[in-house]
């Protein structure tokens, strides 16, 4: 019964340890605006204007 708590105690602190890398990670991103819109949010999302000549010839 011992092993299965300590497998269980192990499992809860790689949880703990992958979910606070991930959100070191988000913060980090979150400062160089490298971080996409899906992770923070589309309040934080900045517009994006796309520039047409439109000298590609459309078919």
């Amino acid at each position: 019964m011992k092993r299965v708590y300590r497998r269980i105690a192990v499992g809860a602190v790689m949880f703990g340890c992958a979910a606070f890398a991930m959100y070191g990670i988000t913060g980090v991103m979150e400062r160089s605006e490298a971080v996409p819109a899906a992770v923070t949010g589309m309040e934080s999302e900045k517009p994006v204007i796309i520039l047409d000549a439109g000298h590609g010839g459309g078919r």
